[in-house]
């Protein structure tokens, strides 16, 4: 904290902040390294003048909150990333987060125990402590936040599907990750936000991996229908900050990218509309 800076004067300004202003931590694909996060959080949030400025922490999927053997059985993946991480840890208190975390889905989840918990759109509990899912897509308000959200990935093969039933009755774990068209409708029913978290990019950004240009256009739709202050994303495994129709968005990277890549913080300012990153170690 700044020398004459009180803790009352903070409250008298209405929080940490003030509510008008929102110190947060973004987070990109976690495949299960919660120590690695929990420790890069510590890393990012010690360029703030008080430590306790940060709010909460959101994570923009495959966070795969994954307990035990029998859950790892629900996740996708190719055999050689096939592995049970360490949230249990998180579950069993021995690793601790700086802030209340609320995530996604990504394409690499233990999905048939997310969707049982349906997440707090739907009004499901925490999945631990201080750890909660948002749910498959809606808009939820949190910390003073309206976040608007779509978890999973577009279908890359076949028509997307209609309703959530149809995916839950097909077998092939993969498909759990896949979004269905329900889930968009109910996103672009959303109105309005301040921030925008889905797992794929937005298409626009002009990056290619290997021959093809990436980026959805369901969630270039969203964007510009929901007009948030800026919009969160992960997946590609890089770090890009761009723009779309004057939209600042922000892909995060991978565990063991470090800070800023994988672990960022962002200013928030929501009576100006204004999003400014820390630019921390650059």
């Amino acid at each position: 904290m700044s020398a004459g800076r009180s803790r009352a004067d903070r409250d008298r300004r209405g929080g940490r902040m003030g509510s008008q202003q929102k110190i947060i931590a973004v987070v990109g694909d976690v495949h299960g390294r919660w120590a690695e996060m929990a420790a890069q959080l510590e890393v990012a949030r010690g360029f703030l003048d008080d430590p306790d400025d940060l709010e909460l922490i959101l994570q923009v999927g495959d966070a795969e909150v994954t307990l035990d053997e029998a859950q790892l059985q629900e996740v996708y993946a190719k055999p050689d990333r096939h592995r049970l991480g360490d949230f249990h840890r998180v579950a069993a208190g021995e690793i601790a987060l700086p802030a209340p975390l609320y995530f996604i889905g990504g394409n690499h989840e233990p999905w048939r125990s997310l969707d049982r918990n349906g997440g707090l759109v739907r009004g499901g509990a925490a999945i631990v402590p201080g750890v909660h899912f948002l749910g498959r897509s809606g808009v939820v308000e949190v910390a003073g936040l309206r976040i608007a959200f779509l978890s999973g990935i577009r279908r890359p093969s076949g028509p997307v599907l209609a309703t959530a039933q149809e995916r839950s009755d097909l077998s092939e774990t993969r498909e759990h990750g896949f979004y269905v068209q329900d889930e968009v409708d109910e996103l672009m029913d959303a109105g309005s936000a301040d921030i925008l978290l889905t797992h794929d990019w937005p298409a626009g950004s002009g990056f290619v991996h290997k021959t093809a240009l990436v980026g959805d256009e369901v969630v270039t739709d969203a964007l510009r229908g929901l007009r948030p202050v800026a919009s969160f994303h992960g997946h590609l495994h890089r770090r890009e900050d761009f723009e779309i129709d004057g939209i600042p968005v922000f892909a995060r990277g991978c565990w063991g990218q470090g800070v800023p890549e994988w672990v960022s913080l962002f200013r928030l300012d929501l009576a100006t509309r204004e999003v400014t990153p820390f630019r921390h170690v650059r």
